[in-house]
């Protein structure tokens, strides 16, 4: 397995796969805890050999990764690899529809859903799986993943400790929201929700995984480049595009929450906000206007840097760590009784 990705040096994930059920789809996360030695995922017999509650570690922190849109877990190999290094528990989603939690669009390649709750839900579904039901999370989200960790820390403000965001969703690029909701709301009730938007063009992987200057994701080519290795050997975790039910779920949620001065406001748990210089992937303005409204922010900038934060070139990487060590390691301190460092 992940022969091609094995040689490129990719990291493999050194935890647990496990399937849950929510709403009555199968849902794929992955979860290491911090004292548990790497497995190798070719050792793994199934999804269900071993549970990750068996091995969960109560005196580490619990770091759960929500991905952005498309992503999977195998993305984060790398990063995950670093948490547990450092000494953390680190849970994993592949969201309904994203990495191997299924097609739900028209197209296998299109990314779908009808409300973002869902995507709360197969969470939820997730974290009581693993056992982490009534434990103390750190939640850290990039791009869609940072607006679903802001609601969620919302939905459980008693258990979640602080919300780490990248290049955070607080509303998705082309405005003005109004029309867009009205637009693909007309498109969802003429059948069109699990269809491609109009005028959308899915490129072939071998165009747009090549690195060139002016993308709008990093600006560093083997970030760029290297998560594609994982499709040489699973295509089936690749995605491309939202569909126009996806489409109305964003702009309804962003509408709701995000870019709602009242729900901004009532987030209590500390946020570490790490914003990209060169934003073209999400609309920068709504980041602005919501970081500014949430009161326990400690917001950092990197000048020049693009999307994909954690992909991006090694020195601005290595100072991205360092801030979210010095989060986590804040975050613990202040709760020392929970954990045993």
């Amino acid at each position: 397995m992940f022969e091609r990705a094995r040689a490129a040096g990719l990291p493999m994930l050194g935890g647990v796969d496990f399937y849950v059920t929510s709403s009555g789809r199968q849902l794929r996360a992955h979860y290491w805890a911090a004292q548990q030695p790497a497995l190798d995922p070719d050792d793994q017999q199934g999804p269900s050999a071993l549970l990750p509650v068996a091995q969960a570690s109560s005196d580490a922190a619990t770091i759960v990764i929500l991905p952005g849109f498309t992503e999977f877990c195998e993305k984060y190999s790398q990063h995950i690899l670093r948490l547990h290094q450092s000494g953390h528990n680190v849970l994993i989603i592949d969201w309904p529809g994203q990495g191997l939690s299924g097609h739900l669009g028209r197209s296998r390649l299109a990314v779908h859903c009808d409300d973002f709750a869902d995507y709360l839900d197969a969470l939820d579904a997730v974290i009581e799986a693993a056992g982490l039901g009534s434990e103390d999370l750190i939640l850290f989200g990039h791009s869609m993943g940072g607006h679903l960790a802001l609601r969620y820390a919302s939905r459980r403000p008693s258990q979640i400790l602080g919300v780490i965001l990248s290049a955070p969703m607080m509303a998705p690029p082309v405005m003005p929201v109004w029309l867009i909701r009205s637009f693909s709301a007309f498109l969802v009730k003429l059948g069109l929700r699990h269809a491609y938007p109009p005028f959308h063009r899915v490129l072939s992987l071998d165009w747009v995984r090549h690195f060139r200057p002016e993308n709008p994701l990093t600006r560093y080519p083997k970030g760029y480049e290297s998560p594609f290795v994982w499709f040489d050997d699973m295509p089936e975790l690749r995605r491309s595009g939202p569909t126009i039910g996806w489409v109305n779920a964003a702009y309804r949620s962003s509408a709701h929450y995000t870019l709602n001065a009242e729900w901004l406001e009532s987030i209590r748990v500390p946020v570490l906000a790490l914003v990209a210089g060169d934003e073209r992937v999400v609309f920068a303005p709504a980041t602005d206007y919501a970081l500014s409204l949430m009161p326990h922010v400690e917001r950092h900038d990197f000048d020049g840097a693009r999307h994909e934060l954690l992909h991006e070139l090694p020195e601005t990487t290595e100072e991205i760590w360092q801030h979210m060590s010095a989060f986590i390691d804040k975050i613990c301190a202040s709760y020392g009784d929970q954990f045993d460092f």
